[in-house]
């Protein structure tokens, strides 16, 4: 008598993703100040920021960011990006506060200081801004922040009575 069995191979182990990757640096209660020549020109706080050395990668929370020139606030619940690049992209409800009344709001908005003389900074995941005089929704924006111009994709713009 011959008894032949089967069965099915077992299913292959999948190895454990890696753990993140811890900073190598921790930063508490940080406050960076840029200045030109004797001109303050931007003050960004945030209660946590981490940096990866190696890679110059970094991850703030509630970040928040003064620029002196022209008194607006941009703050951020995260901000990831990259010291040598100059890159940054808040994340999780980017707010911007004019020193008009103006409010402005986004998903997420990128910074590249690449772009222009001072840097520009750029959204495609929509816009809503309130100003005292009107409201305007967007499907995007870029703003060139030495020429303090902001450019929307497709707005439309309704004011207010």
């Amino acid at each position: 008598m011959v008894v032949v069995a089967c069965a099915p191979a077992p299913a292959p182990i999948a190895p454990s993703p890696p753990p993140p990757a811890r900073a190598d640096v921790t930063l508490r209660d940080v406050t960076v100040r840029q200045y030109r020549g004797g001109d303050l020109r931007m003050v960004a706080t945030a209660p946590t920021l981490e940096l990866a050395r190696g890679s110059n990668d970094f991850v703030a929370v509630d970040a928040g960011v003064l620029l002196k020139q022209t008194g607006v606030m941009v703050l951020a619940p995260r901000v990831t990006g990259n010291s040598t690049s100059q890159v940054a992209t808040g994340s999780g409800g980017v707010l911007f506060l004019g020193n008009d009344g103006t409010v402005g709001r986004t998903p997420t908005a990128t910074y590249e200081r690449a772009l222009g003389e001072e840097g520009g900074a750029f959204s495609d995941a929509g816009v809503t801004v309130e100003h005292p005089r009107f409201r305007l929704e967007a499907t995007g924006f870029f703003a060139d922040l030495s020429q303090q111009r902001v450019l929307f994709d497709q707005p439309v713009t309704r004011t207010r009575e």
